[in-house]
């Protein structure tokens, strides 16, 4: 086997070896309403979006999403991603509430997050059309508002990094009940680590349909996104570890690399 095709074969047993990692990991957690303990919600049984990431840390990792009981609304999104470290990979959270109530999370040997208050700050998006009225133009319809940003993170050192739209949905979704005719969810990625996911849902209301949207940030760096309306959005300040609040980050263990693991 060429030297070229040993390091291609060394780099996917790698790549699937961590994001296996993260899929345990993920399937560890136990997150519920805490006025329903007994009503967890349920992890969608595949990530909804896997990285890679070259540009910072060597990271590989894979997003994952939890919905509340007997519903398709996402109720919370997880990273678990493994950053390089020697012969060392040092295995991460990180998670962002999209409960309308509060949440708390539980974990064998991890501290519990918890966060009282909802995950989403939704703004009603005036300047965009109406929702069609069929579910296929909703889809395109909904593609077009990433699009329409523009987002960068900014290093405490003052560097900055433009981040990318993924095209595709990472999750799609309806919930009748709660009035919601079409959701889904798009994310920007550095390299392809998702540093920012956005949420948007055609809803209808007491007048007419309208969109809403709301922005969840997946990074330690201060993010600022330029909106459709001229204004900017940015990032609440965080710190690792830090609970209370709907994003929450830190380190899970210290794994070392397979001997295939280059």
């Amino acid at each position: 086997m060429r030297s070229e095709e040993i390091a291609e074969d060394s780099n996917r047993k790698t790549t699937s070896h961590w994001l296996e990692v993260a899929e345990e990991v993920a399937k560890r957690q136990r997150l519920f309403d805490p006025g329903a303990p007994d009503k967890p919600f349920k992890l969608h049984e595949q990530a909804i979006f896997r990285h890679t990431q070259s540009v910072r840390g060597d990271d590989i990792g894979a997003v994952f999403l939890w919905t509340a009981p007997a519903s398709e609304r996402p109720a919370a999104v997880g990273v678990f991603f493994a950053w390089s470290q020697g012969r060392m990979r040092n295995v991460m959270e990180e998670f962002h509430s999209f409960h309308s109530g509060p949440i708390r999370r539980q974990t064998d040997g991890h501290p519990t997050w918890n966060c009282p208050d909802a995950g989403l700050k939704w703004h009603r998006a005036d300047n965009l059309p109406a929702p069609a009225s069929d579910l296929r133009r909703m889809e395109l319809q909904a593609r077009q508002f990433p699009r329409r940003l523009n987002v960068k993170t900014t290093t405490p050192e003052g560097q900055s990094w433009e981040l990318r739209s993924v095209p595709k949905p990472f999750y799609e979704y309806t919930d009748v009940d709660s009035g919601i005719q079409y959701g889904a969810i798009f994310g920007f990625c550095q390299g392809t680590d998702t540093e920012l996911l956005v949420a948007i849902e055609a809803r209808s209301t007491d007048d007419q349909p309208a969109w809403y949207y709301a922005l969840a940030p997946f990074s330690d760096y201060q993010i600022s996104v330029d909106l459709p309306d001229g204004t900017t959005w940015n990032s609440p300040d965080g710190d690792l570890g830090e609970n209370g609040k709907p994003h929450f980050w830190g380190p899970v263990e210290r794994r070392p690399k397979p001997d295939f693991e280059r």
